[in-house]
């Protein structure tokens, strides 16, 4: 028949394959899936199950940054597991955090002495605390965020303040995926 087109044998063995390679793709993604657990879902470390979130410690040149940065974890733990916060050290362990530094870095010039935008840049430190001993820590958790550079400083400073709440956010809900994953 006219305009019928027979696959050669090189062709259907291609076909083949990738079929088979297909099928072979599609059964690991749905095994892998059985193991997956999203993340922060997994429980707090050595068995704890209340945590007090102490005030942070600032290493800082940022005043008042400690409090943006504890109200945020502290928000990230209501937002997803309310059911573990306490709201004393007696009544469970206490997680304490402390802001190594923060740092400032011209990412972007306008001319050689004026930037145009700039990076934010804080690393902090946590550790798990029970009955006086540590049972879970990580150094150097680092987060960034950019900004603008204005011509008027005052809103320069807001652009800053601003890139340190949403860095602020972003640690915390990395401080409580750490804090949760069940690896």
């Amino acid at each position: 028949m006219m305009g019928e087109v027979n696959p050669t044998h090189k062709e259907e063995t291609v076909i083949r394959r990738t079929y088979q390679l297909g099928l072979l793709l599609s059964v690991a993604l749905m095994l892998s899936s059985c193991l997956y657990q999203f993340s922060g879902e997994g429980p707090l470390p050595a068995g704890v199950t209340k945590v007090y979130i102490d005030v942070f410690d600032n290493h800082s040149g940022e005043t008042g940054i400690e409090s943006v940065f504890t109200d945020d974890l502290i928000k990230e733990f209501i937002l997803k597991r309310k059911s573990a916060l306490s709201s004393s050290a007696e009544s469970g362990a206490a997680l304490k955090g402390s802001i190594d530094y923060i740092r400032d870095l011209t990412i972007a010039y306008k001319t050689q002495r004026a930037s145009t935008q700039r990076r934010v840049i804080a690393s902090v430190s946590i550790k798990l605390v029970d009955g006086g001993k540590v049972v879970w820590a990580v150094n150097g958790i680092s987060a960034n965020q950019a900004y603008s550079v204005a011509d008027d400083k005052l809103a320069t400073e807001q652009n800053k303040r601003d890139a340190l709440k949403i860095l602020s956010k972003r640690l915390a809900e990395n401080i409580f995926n750490r804090l949760t994953d069940n690896f």
